[in-house]
């Protein structure tokens, strides 16, 4: 009816039923608060019951009726929950604290709508108050959404027994499998058979200086899991390019694919020989599916939506996002290590929430100019040691002769300088400039594709 102001949504029974579920039976505070807390409840006598119950748990002390009105009155709160009197109504109101986590989940789920009810009151005022631009309102808008779905996430604990369980049929699924690999496969032999794959969960960094090839061996490693080969299926993969634009990406793996010179392509000197090799690539590299985002300063929450959708529509195997600082930030008036903290953390969040790999790219500092060797290390990853901290992987590309003109000039070694899960080491891969290609070192050109 107009003119009628409607309640929140809430529900005082399941808040006291919850309460007097915790009371009966102290075992079960534990299930509940894994599920609530406080702010959860709508009715302000039951957030003060609630605390003071789970102070009292946390303190090791009996929870009951006796205890405590005992802590409600020294901490002068009696009256304001409404005496022993409603004490004891909570109590009645649960007859058994067989149903509590039951409760726990009613009272959650409509502490969630009232969230939504306000969040979006907020929303509609800062669109009719044009506070600022349209992006950083949508920004803002999809910021609060994400940290209500967030705050409704169930903690769970897994007893030994149903972990193990889940570990030997991961043994299982890799001995009835050809190869030991079991986790997306690079194309690269040695790299393989060190890291057996890029793993499900997992966040690895590509490192290296400005203008090493990345990008290349980036674009190499997607092609190599977008078509596979026979022993390996092909994948679907989401390639977040804040630095190119698509056009530049796809001509990227057209010159790789095939190896048609990429000065001469910009050129625009191409050989009917060099047509029909793009034209075969194309026809090779079509069908393929590489879902490429090329939206320059977005954010975690953009990429982190678009890879949700793909997950879900496409069944995608890996994130790729070229690079890692230019990832808008969230707050911008954090400092910068910290915001490079807090996307790599989302990062790490993202790879275990899809069950997936996601790699990205990041520059390493000015520090390995200045060593006698010129090799990159952990150490130099730039503006947050968080990066090294967050990285289950991390990968460092190297090229020798960049710095001595003895060494052979296609060199590019490939340092696994952190392996959460296995061992570090070195690769030696063939980077063939003009083609941006990487190749096998050892097998020419390597026979993956």
């Amino acid at each position: 009816m107009d003119g009628v102001e409607r309640l929140p949504p809430q529900s005082r029974e399941a808040e006291r039923c919850v309460i007097g579920s915790m009371l009966r039976d102290n075992i079960v505070i534990g299930d509940v608060i894994n599920i609530i807390n406080r702010d959860n409840f709508y009715v302000d006598a039951h957030q003060k019951v609630f605390e003071a119950v789970t102070r009292l748990h946390n303190d090791g002390m009996p929870v009951d009726l006796v205890v405590l009105a005992e802590y409600l009155m020294a901490q002068k709160q009696i009256d304001d929950v409404g005496g022993p009197a409603y004490l004891a109504e909570l109590w009645d109101a649960a007859p058994t604290a067989a149903n509590a986590e039951y409760y726990a989940r009613i009272v959650r789920d409509k502490a969630i709508v009232r969230s939504l009810i306000h969040t979006g009151n907020e929303i509609l005022r800062d669109a009719y108050d044009n506070i600022g631009a349209a992006e950083e309102m949508l920004e803002t808008a999809e910021r609060k959404i994400l940290d209500i779905a967030q705050s409704g996430v169930i903690g769970q604990t897994t007893s030994l027994d149903e972990a193990m369980k889940e570990a030997y049929d991961r043994i299982d699924a890799r001995a009835n499998k050809e190869f030991a690999h079991t986790g997306v496969m690079t194309g690269y032999t040695d790299l393989d058979e060190l890291t057996a794959g890029l793993h499900n969960n997992e966040l690895i960094l590509l490192a290296a200086r400005p203008s090493v090839g990345k990008t290349a061996f980036a674009l190499n490693l997607i092609r190599h899991v977008i078509l596979g080969r026979a022993s390996v299926p092909p994948a679907p993969v989401f390639f977040v390019s804040l630095e190119q634009s698509r056009t530049e990406i796809a001509e990227r793996l057209l010159i790789a694919h095939s190896k048609v010179d990429s000065h001469k392509l910009r050129k625009g000197f191409l050989s009917s020989e060099d047509m029909q090799r793009l034209i075969e690539a194309g026809d090779r590299l079509r069908p393929a599916k590489l879902f490429i985002d090329d939206t320059p300063q977005q954010g975690m929450l953009r990429i982190a939506a678009n890879a949700r959708r793909l997950k879900k529509r496409e069944q995608i195997a890996l994130v790729v996002i070229d690079y890692l600082q230019l990832i808008d930030p969230e707050n911008k008036r954090d400092s910068r290590q910290e915001q490079v903290a807090q996307i790599s953390r989302r990062l790490k969040f993202l790879a275990r929430e899809l069950k997936i790999p996601v790699m990205a790219l990041a520059q390493v500092n000015r520090s390995s100019e200045d060593r006698q060797d010129h090799r990159p290390r952990l150490a130099d990853l730039r503006e947050s040691g968080s990066l090294e901290q967050d990285a289950d992987t991390v990968f460092m590309l190297h090229r020798p002769a960049k710095h001595d003109g003895g060494a052979e000039d296609n060199l590019m070694e490939l340092i696994v300088a952190k392996q959460r899960n296995g061992p570090t080491g070195e690769i030696n891969l063939s980077f063939i400039k003009d083609y941006m290609l990487y190749e096998n070192h050892a097998f020419g050109s390597g026979g993956y594709i």
